[in-house]
């Protein structure tokens, strides 16, 4: 099996790359679904009220589930809490990762978006690597576009997001410049996989 990372900062166009490998006729582990479907757990919601629920009550709401834009306003602008919440989610991505490549066993190519690939230094649990990128402005424009989104809470974002420059670009196997038109991103992406599955054969 070839695992192939989509990684890339938050609106560069992440999932715009998954949906369009999805069209291609591969699966892609969703990392923003799977914290989805964490966060709706009741055994994290409670692991997640004993962390922070009397520091600020307005994360849950009335019934008793997280606000998730809270949340993040949270954590996003402390580290130290953004980390504590991090060991409590990132073990149920794995585990949720682990079935994905179980129920995708036979299939020769998977890929993962994995927002945060090279922050954690998880670059070198894949086989390759796609990097989603677009000018800053664009970046901003399309994030401020988002629910409950802010340009404090952006600012806070980027805080904790690499930057380009300091990436080993040897690790990167595929740039896509997401401003580009779909159909120009899917052959880019179509060539690649065809060139890397003839080395494959050939070997």
């Amino acid at each position: 099996m070839i695992k192939i990372a989509i990684t890339g900062n938050i609106g560069t166009g992440k999932t715009t790359v998954s949906q369009i490998i999805k069209l291609l006729g591969y699966n892609v582990f969703e990392s923003d679904e799977a914290v989805k479907r964490i966060f709706e757990k009741k055994d994290i919601i409670q692991k997640i009220k004993k962390l922070f629920g009397t520091l600020k009550t307005e994360l849950f709401d009335d019934t008793g589930n997280i606000d998730r834009s809270e949340l993040g306003n949270l954590v996003f602008s402390n580290k130290e809490k953004l980390e504590k919440l991090e060991k409590i989610v990132h073990p149920e991505i794995w585990k949720m990762q682990k079935k994905f490549v179980f129920d995708n066993s036979e299939n020769r190519v998977v890929f993962f978006d994995i927002p945060l690939l090279f922050e954690k230094g998880l670059q070198k649990k894949y086989d390759y690597i796609f990097y989603t990128y677009v000018s800053y402005k664009i970046q901003k424009k399309r994030v401020l576009e988002r629910k409950n989104m802010t340009e404090e809470k952006f600012r806070n974002i980027i805080k904790n997001q690499i930057n380009y420059k300091n990436i080993d670009k040897s690790m990167i196997s595929l740039k896509l410049n997401t401003q580009k038109d779909k159909n120009r991103i899917s052959e880019e992406i179509k060539s690649f996989l065809i060139n890397l599955l003839a080395k494959k054969i050939l070997r």
